[in-house]
């Protein structure tokens, strides 16, 4: 059961991540808000990673 929802957690901050990227990406104009997207980023990737 732990491992089903260790997977599931994984995905979903995969998923958050992938849009954090392509919101990112398409962001031209704001500067203020790429930097938020990056701060965003930051610790979702750290999970992904297993880093704390």
């Amino acid at each position: 059961m732990p491992m089903i929802i260790m997977i599931a957690y994984h995905a979903i901050t995969a998923v958050l991540l992938a849009l954090a990227v392509w919101n990112f990406i398409r962001e031209r104009e704001r500067r203020q808000d790429l930097v938020l997207y990056a701060l965003i980023m930051v610790p979702l990737l750290l999970r992904l990673l297993r880093w704390k």
